[in-house]
């Protein structure tokens, strides 16, 4: 049983791409245990590409970080059946390397609200092993999540939902926001998780004290 706690990794974006390679190894080397490493493809479950996503993984690592990856798949409360989701639990509960990216908070929260994945998550870090959240999934490990796409591309009001709280269980009481500075609205502000600055005024003063 390893005598320190593990690491949560909280990457903004890029998780797939060249500039992340070397924090992936580094992350790697640094556990305690034989690395076992699973991609949780919860967050782009409701994407007709989730596999292809989920492929692009296990190749990146291969070819990259040189380390196999496996995938813990579970897309959805309704798709999974009991079997599928117990073997998605189980590969998470063997593994010591966790990685969740792209997709969306909300949904990925909504999933596994219901599920023992959060705990079973707390548990690995407890356990020495490394959560690496990336991109929606870094969104969901605060105290509250930002709906992004419900806001940016919906036009909801703004709003914060509740998130998983992973990091409570650590002692931090914060909301993460990836893609910090995000340039993809060229004339338009899209930094913060595109929401630009003004309406990220406005969501913290959303937030309680």
């Amino acid at each position: 049983m390893p005598s320190r706690k593990g690491i949560i990794a909280l990457m903004g974006s890029g998780e797939l791409t060249s500039t992340m390679v070397e924090v992936h190894k580094e992350l790697l080397a640094g556990l305690v245990d034989s690395p076992q490493a699973v991609f949780l493809d919860t967050p782009a479950g409701f994407e007709l590409n989730v596999d292809q996503i989920s492929q692009r993984a296990l190749e990146f690592f291969r070819i990259h970080v040189g380390h196999p990856l496996s995938v813990a798949s579970y897309k959805s409360n309704e798709s999974a059946a009991p079997y599928e989701a117990e073997q998605a639990f189980q590969k998470l509960r063997e593994a010591n390397f966790v990685l969740i990216g792209p997709g969306s908070p909300t949904y990925a929260v909504r999933q596994w609200q219901q599920t023992p994945i959060p705990k079973i998550l707390i548990k690995r870090i407890e356990e020495g092993g490394c959560l690496v959240a990336a991109s929606a999934a870094a969104l969901t490990v605060g105290r509250f999540t930002l709906p992004v796409y419900e806001i940016y591309k919906v036009g909801e009001n703004l709003h914060w939902v509740e998130g998983m709280n992973i990091l409570d269980h650590f002692g931090f009481n914060l909301v993460v926001i990836p893609h910090w500075n995000n340039a993809e609205g060229g004339t338009h502000d899209t930094r913060f998780c595109y929401m630009g600055e003004p309406r990220l005024r406005q969501l913290e003063s959303l937030l309680p004290e």
